[in-house]
This record gives C-alpha cells, structure tokens and sequence, in this order.
C-alpha cells in the first residue's frame, strides 16, 4: 500500500502544484468578478463529478477489487460512465444555450466541452487508480501539466498586452485535457467492445442498490461542503464568491493530498475488509486521520509566518479582506479532511445508507446556517456555515465508525 500511496502522492502533488500555480496566475490576472465566475463553472464540474463518483467511481473502487470476477462489473461501469458523460454534455451544452443571450452561446458550448472533458478524464483516472495502477494516471497527470503549461505560455507571449480571458481558458482546458486521455482512451474503447451492451445494462442494477444511496449521500455533501458557492454568487454577486474562493486556493494541495490517499485507500481498505482484517484497517483510518491533523497544522503555521508576503505579492487592494476569510477555510479544511477520512471507512464497508443520512444532517445544518447569513447580509462569515456541516457529518460519522459490526461487502453479485 505505501508504494501506491508514494505514485499516488507524486501524481497528486504533480496536480495539486499545477493548480495552485494557475489559479495564483489567474488571481493576479483577474478581477475578484472573473475569478468567481471561473469558480462557479469549477464548482458546478465538481459537482458533476460528485455525481460521477456515486454512480460510477466508487462502486468500480469499492466492487472491482473485492470482486473475483470483475471483467463484467468493469464493462458495466464502463458503458454507464460513457453515457453518463454523453448526457450530461449534452444537456449541459442545450440548456445553457437557451438560457444565455445569443452573444453567449460559444461561453455555453465552451464550459460543457469543459465540463464533458473533465468528467471523461476524472473517470479514467479514477478508474485506473481503483485497480492500483498508478503509472497510466501519472503519465495522463504529466501530459496534462506540460500541454497547459506550453500552451498557457505560449498564448501569453503572442499576446503581452491581453490577459487570457475565461472562455479561452476553457478551450484550452478542454483541448489539453482530452489530448491528455487518448491513450487511456484507446484502452476503454477495447474494454467497450469486448462484451455486448445488452449485458451491461442489466447489471447496473444490483450496483444501483448501493449506489442510490451513495447519491442520496453525494447530493448532500455538496450541498454541504458547495452550496454556498450557489448562494453567495446568487445574493452577495462573483466578486464576493471570487474573494471567499481565492482565500480556499490555499488549501487546494491539501485537497488533492486527501484525494491521492483516498484513491488508495478506498479500494485498500475494502479488500482489507472483504478479507476480515479489521485491525489493519481501523489502523489505517486512524494513521491517516493523523497525518491529515499534522498537514493541516503545518500549513496554518507556515501561511501565518508568510502571510505579509503572499497577501502584497499575489492580492490587490480588491482582496483586502482576505486575511479574515483564509483562517476560517484552515479550520474548515481540517474539518473536511477528517470528515472525509471516515467517510472512506464508511464506503469500504459498503453502508451508503448510512453515510448518507450523516451528510443530511450536515447539509441541514450548512443550509441552515448559511441561510441565517444570507438573511443577515453578511458575507464575511460564511465560510463557517461549512464548518458547521463538516462538524455535526464528522461527529455522525465517529459514531456510525464505533459502533459497526464486521461484515462482508455483499448487495451485489460477484457475477454481474
């Protein structure tokens, strides 16, 4: 497991550092207005891909590597998550065409193709990653890195005296992105092809008794950890969300530390489980609800000791007030990470149900508490309210996690 974790933490890294990088870029670039834009779009694909992951990323991590026959759950996930990504393109593409004016229809088209891509990389990542198979990942991961880097500087120095706007953005995001997959893509289209479609789409629905409660869990987690980045654009208006989302890029490689070690963990752990070693994998819950409290302690003290620097080299007078809103998402993000640590445990275990009545409490009490800002007026809290969710969904999931039973994956036949 350490070895996957050490690929899966120089991929992340590789990603997280590329993250960081453009979005210090477009924040020095952009006024809070464009970025909160861009955030909103980033926002609604993270969304998205939440739904991808109930449907088909986590029960391909969670059934493939437990299964002893998992050529028909892999073709059935396959097909699922083509038309997964065909609709909501698609639709995407049609329903922003007709609720934007004319002069915005090629922004429309733009952010499906950006969203369509995204998904369809996402999925190939995590699928490869779920059969511990870290090099393809990698190299998807580095491709990926050096085409945006060669094209971002590329459209820089032929135009030095015009930033790159958000629509450009997105159509390079888009073209690295699918470049990045085609060899990845090659291999799906052999796993497509090599049963027949009338046999996929009945096996999608023994994995769908598990994950229509993973949606149910899904739906509310974002609506928890995301759903202010709705609300805010919708009442306080982008320069408000560009604030509050240029304040969180800090904490973006942590995130992507947590996914690195979520993308092994998740299929480790349910192999650990299938197998009825109990102690390893409450011992590996707790190592990395350790080590995700030092990274975070860690970083809050390193942004405390640079904070003059950072805030008079990357913010302008626009982002004066973001000081305040950075110590709120250090404490949110060490909220999250734990949450999310046992939340992993809870879906190598296979109890969805369950986990998804914890993220409804703690989207209840987000919603609640972002609501009572709204009405209030005041914007320079709401950060908070996804401290109160990632809190009462944290402290439902230590109870579900003391009080489970050993039991074997089951739900959905090994002969799908």
């Amino acid at each position: 497991m350490r070895k996957n974790i050490t690929l899966s933490f120089i991929d992340q890294g590789l990603v997280s550092a590329f993250n960081f990088a453009l979005n210090l870029v477009l924040i020095k670039w952009w006024a809070p207005e464009e970025f909160g834009l861009f955030s909103l779009i980033f926002a609604i694909s993270f969304v998205l891909m939440s739904l991808q992951n109930a449907l088909i990323n986590t029960p391909y991590a969670v059934l493939v590597p437990a299964s002893e026959h998992p050529h028909a759950l892999r073709h059935t996930l396959s097909h699922a998550n083509l038309y997964f990504v065909l609709v909501i393109t698609v639709s995407l593409g049609v329903l922003l065409t007709f609720i934007t004016p004319l002069s915005s229809q090629i922004s429309a088209i733009s952010i499906a193709a950006f969203i369509g891509t995204r998904l369809l990389r996402e999925y190939l990542r995590s699928r490869w990653s779920s059969e511990l198979e870290f090099k393809p990942v990698l190299k998807v991961d580095v491709a990926f890195s050096l085409l945006m880097l060669v094209t971002v500087a590329g459209l820089s120095l032929n135009n030095a005296n015009t930033l790159i706007n958000l629509e450009t953005l997105l159509w390079v995001l888009t073209t690295c992105q699918l470049l990045s997959v085609l060899t990845l893509l090659n291999l799906e289209r052999k796993l497509l092809v090599s049963l027949p479609l009338k046999l996929s789409i009945p096996g999608y629905a023994a994995i769908w008794e598990q994950s229509r409660w993973s949606l149910v869990g899904v739906t509310t987690t974002e609506l928890q950890n995301r759903g202010y980045v709705f609300v805010v654009g919708a009442v306080f208006g982008p320069a408000s969300l560009g604030l509050i989302q240029a304040a969180r890029v800090f904490f973006g490689p942590l995130s992507i530390i947590a996914g690195a070690w979520t993308r092994v963990a998740k299929p480790t752990l349910a192999r650990l489980f299938s197998k009825q070693q109990y102690d390893e994998f409450t011992k590996s819950l707790i190592q990395a609800g350790i080590a995700f409290t030092l990274f975070n302690l860690v970083l809050a003290l390193t942004l405390y000791l640079l904070w003059p620097w950072l805030k008079s080299t990357f913010f302008n007078s626009a982002y004066e007030q973001i000081g305040f809103v950075v110590a709120q998402w250090a404490l949110v993000t060490l909220f999250f990470q734990l949450r999310a640590t046992t939340s992993v445990g809870l879906q190598a275990q296979n109890r969805f149900k369950e986990l998804a009545m914890a993220t409804v409490w703690g989207a209840g009490a987000a919603m609640t508490s972002l609501g009572i800002l709204s009405l209030l007026g005041n914007d320079s809290w709401v950060v908070m309210s996804v401290f109160v969710g990632e809190s009462v969904a944290l402290l439902y999931l230590i109870k579900l996690l003391r009080q489970f039973a050993p039991q074997r994956i089951d739900g959905v036949s090994e002969d799908v």
